[in-house]
């Protein structure tokens, strides 16, 4: 009998590697939004001959497992386990905290911080430190190939700079990390949880419930739809056709304005509430170029008369639909557009946006950029973007924050990145500059990092920003200006080192 017991443990082992890396490499959850964290695999998308549609981010970790290995999904260095370390070294410098791998079922379990400390080197009449204290967790679930499970948590306590702090005290947001409370004199107290569930049926659908963010585009910033504002609630639909060549998307949301509904109510009145669908459509015939139709529509759902039915148009997933059949007096506001993307060479891609809201068509926004992966480990991305202001500026918002460009009236911007990146030393420089006939922003930020565990992201780190905005014209005084433009007209350098897990994108640079 002993030969039949070699005989099936043959087959057993031969089942074993066919079926493991099916489970490793099948996995549906989401790639985080995170510009740092995203370099190496950007690369590697651009240089693959595969099909893989990035105009609809956070790509599912499952798209983009043909051509791309795990070792670039994180930087550089890759999830080994080296087991020629300590138990210790393993843990902070290579593995993710707590881990559990059965085959069917993966678990990670990840510590969420940002503990940064930094100083003002401009005049700064509070005279105070200035911190970021974030604590939290990341705990991710994948059941086989089909399912995935990810929630996180983070707690935050802060000082920040002068002019981020009265952004912050006048919107009541904390750059897209939710509300905010008051803690000390002059710090602010926020906290943000997200989560989903990601079910993929088949190859070709996968379906997302859950609390998050998204972002439409290939460049730095979107005018379409953009990771700027707060997490939401969701429910996205993902399907692919004809050899994936054309990628659908179509995501229902729920929003909502920090102002609350007038109520006779002795107990706290709701805010007032928007309903958001999008569809996004994708045509990519070959790995080199990518076009996408987009459509946004932002429905009112409960303000002071009350709640506010949305039509059956609302459910129906047909891209531009609801634009054509909500006439100008409806009081539904649209953003429609396109995305383009167009590889020149493998180490070369441009990519441009076209953006127009309520069929304001003598009225759009444009955006214009490329990115270079030139020598080894050394990328640059240049950017131009014009923003238009429009009737839909205050209605295309979650949390008293844009969905789509931070600047949200007539303007131009241009942005310029140059990262290196090579095992775990990462350094990045980043220059915008922001004008209009009001006022300039001009935008610095430079940043060395040092990566601690590439499980997750985990960096020391340390840099500077600089910021100043000024009148755009000399001659103008103070009451001819906006109240925010007045306020804000003052110089900051912050100088800043710390310790932080990179997977979320945050906005400082308007």
């Amino acid at each position: 009998m002993k030969w039949l017991r070699v005989k099936y443990l043959k087959w057993y082992y031969i089942g074993m590697v066919l079926f493991i890396p099916k489970i490793i490499f099948s996995q549906q959850y989401n790639l985080p939004l995170n510009h740092l964290f995203s370099y190496e695999l950007e690369k590697e998308i651009l240089q693959s001959k595969e099909i893989i549609h990035t105009g609809f981010k956070p790509l599912l970790k499952s798209a983009v497992n043909q051509s791309i290995n795990d070792s670039t999904i994180f930087p550089t260095i890759g999830i080994s386990r080296r087991y020629d370390k300590s138990y210790v070294s393993r843990k902070l410098f290579h593995e993710h905290l707590i881990s559990l791998d059965t085959g069917m079922v993966k678990l990670t379990i990840d510590p969420l911080l940002n503990l940064e400390f930094g100083r003002e080197l401009q005049d700064d009449p509070r005279a105070i430190p200035l911190y970021k204290n974030t604590r939290g967790f990341n705990v991710k679930l994948m059941l086989g190939d089909k399912v995935a499970i990810e929630s996180s948590f983070r707690e935050n306590q802060a000082n920040l700079p002068q002019y981020l702090s009265y952004r912050v005290g006048q919107t009541q947001e904390a750059y897209g990390q939710g509300s905010v409370k008051k803690f000390g004199d002059f710090g602010y107290d926020f906290a943000m949880a997200s989560a989903y569930i990601s079910y993929s049926p088949s190859s070709r659908i996968n379906i997302q419930a859950g609390h998050g963010k998204h972002f439409v585009g290939n460049g730095y910033r979107s005018l379409l739809l953009s990771d700027l504002s707060f997490n939401y609630p969701y429910l996205k639909l993902n399907t692919n056709w004809f050899n994936n060549k054309l990628q659908y998307q179509n995501m229902y949301t729920i929003f909502q304005d920090l102002e609350r509904v007038n109520s006779d109510n002795l107990s706290e009145a709701l805010f007032e509430r928007k309903q958001g669908v999008f569809h996004f459509l994708e045509y990519s015939p070959n790995s080199k170029f990518s076009v996408g139709f987009f459509e946004g529509h932002i429905f009112p759902s409960l303000d002071t008369s009350g709640n506010i039915p949305v039509g059956a148009n609302y459910w129906v997933p047909l891209i531009f639909l609801n634009s054509l059949i909500q006439g100008p007096e409806s009081s539904a506001k649209s953003v429609i557009g396109t995305n383009i993307s167009v590889q020149i060479a493998q180490q070369l891609q441009l990519y441009n946006q076209f953006s127009i809201r309520d069929r304001a068509f003598d009225n759009p926004s444009l955006q214009l950029g490329l990115r270079w992966y030139f020598l080894e480990h050394f990328m640059f991305q240049g950017e131009f973007n014009s923003t238009a202001e429009s009737s839909t500026t205050t209605t295309y918002a979650h949390y008293n924050q844009s969905l789509s460009h931070p600047i949200v009236y007539d303007a131009s911007e241009l942005i310029g990145i140059i990262q290196f990146q090579k095992n775990r030393w990462q350094s990045r420089l980043k220059v915008n500059s922001i004008a209009n006939q009001q006022t300039t922003i001009d935008y610095i930020d430079f940043r060395q990092a040092f990566i601690v565990n590439p499980s997750y992201n985990f960096t020391l780190h340390l840099g500077a920003q600089y910021r100043n905005q000024s009148a755009a014209d000399d001659n103008l005084s103070p009451t001819q200006l906006s109240a925010d433009y007045s306020a804000l007209q003052n110089k900051s350098l912050y100088v800043y080192f710390g310790l932080s897990t990179n997977l979320q994108n945050l906005y400082f640079d308007y």
